[in-house]
């Protein structure tokens, strides 16, 4: 959409031209030839009548005549000469109406015997009329203040428990590395088997009667066993 300057602006600028156009309509003039002493025939001086007017583009001209008359618009060398040969434009109908649309001078003649050499002629010389002055551009408005923008919004407190949980959150520390525990063998063991060994007590020497005996005991039973053996072995 538009904004508030620029619309302001289109209208200032309609505005302008309406009233420039309303300028130019009031200041444009219908002048009757001849008035007020008289109209289009013989009886008027028609040079001073136009050197009393100021004309201007925009301006009218209207011939009131009769039927005996008639309005045409020649050269410059034609006026002079009061000449209808070569005319711009011609009208009979007692009703005649030119538009002065530029400046410069324009020349008529009534085209009756004898009436221009009688003085039935008028120049009229258009002004160029000037230019209204241009009013000065419509003040800048200025533009409409941005509405300020919102501060952030405050985070809320945090409690301590919304910080434990946090803390609960973050991924869990690798625990230290322990050290080998080597438990003393002495742990698994009774006191009693730790203790210190005594030194076996030595046997007592064997009497003379307790080795004849054991002789006797073993010797047989090698003897036995010898025999199995031999017994045995063939097979």
């Amino acid at each position: 959409m538009p904004s508030a300057t620029k619309m302001a602006e289109t209208k200032a600028a309609i505005c302008i031209a309406a009233v420039a156009a309303m300028i130019h309509v009031v200041c444009a003039a219908d002048y009757i030839v001849g008035d007020p002493t008289g109209g289009w025939q013989g009886r008027t001086d028609y040079k001073s009548w136009a050197a009393a007017q100021s004309f201007a583009p925009g301006d009218t001209l209207t011939f009131k005549y009769s039927a005996y008359h008639n309005v045409v618009e020649v050269t410059a060398d034609d006026y002079e000469a009061c000449s209808t040969a070569n005319p711009v434009s011609f009208d009979n109908s007692g009703l005649t109406t030119v538009a002065l649309t530029a400046p410069g001078k324009r020349y008529f003649i009534c085209g009756g015997p004898g009436h221009c050499q009688n003085g039935m002629k008028v120049e009229v010389d258009v002004a160029d009329r000037p230019a209204p002055a241009a009013p000065s551009s419509p003040p800048q408005l200025p533009p409409s203040p941005l509405p300020p923008a919102p501060a952030p919004a405050a985070e809320p407190p945090r409690h301590a428990g919304h910080k434990r949980h946090k803390k609960w959150c973050s991924p869990p520390k690798p625990a230290p590395a322990l050290a080998p525990v080597v438990q003393s063998s002495e742990s698994y063991l009774p006191l009693a088997a730790v203790a210190p060994m005594s030194s076996p007590t030595p046997p007592a020497p064997m009497s003379s009667d307790a080795v004849a005996v054991w002789h006797s005991k073993w010797g047989g039973a090698t003897l036995g066993l010898l025999a199995l053996w031999f017994a045995v072995l063939p097979l």
